[in-house]
């Protein structure tokens, strides 16, 4: 996959996220008490993790071809952990509706 392919897959995953991580916190206001804090903890969390690979993103984004393979492995880190974070605060709240139910 060549490095324009790479960042436009990444872009696309990263902005679908980040409307699903909007209507989470949209949602946050329909739950409450301990659930809320734990789900407002995963969502400060998925907000640090976004923006580690963000900076790592944007490193990539700024290196000539060459050079983005050479960083690509620390970009790829920062997205499988910020990827985990997303899918496990969104199954927590899926099932959390589901509880509700």
């Amino acid at each position: 996959m060549s490095k324009h392919e790479y960042i436009e897959k990444l872009k696309n995953q990263l902005a679908e996220w980040e409307q699903d991580m909007e209507r989470l916190e949209t949602k946050m206001d329909q739950v409450q008490g301990e659930y809320k804090e734990k789900l407002d903890k995963t969502l400060s969390d998925l907000k640090v993790k976004r923006a580690d690979f963000k900076e790592k993103f944007d490193r990539v984004e700024d290196h000539a071809e060459e050079a983005w393979e050479d960083i690509k492995e620390g970009l790829e880190l920062a997205w499988d952990s910020l990827k985990l974070g997303f899918l496990s605060a969104k199954s927590e709240f899926i099932e959390k509706e589901k509880d509700k139910d």
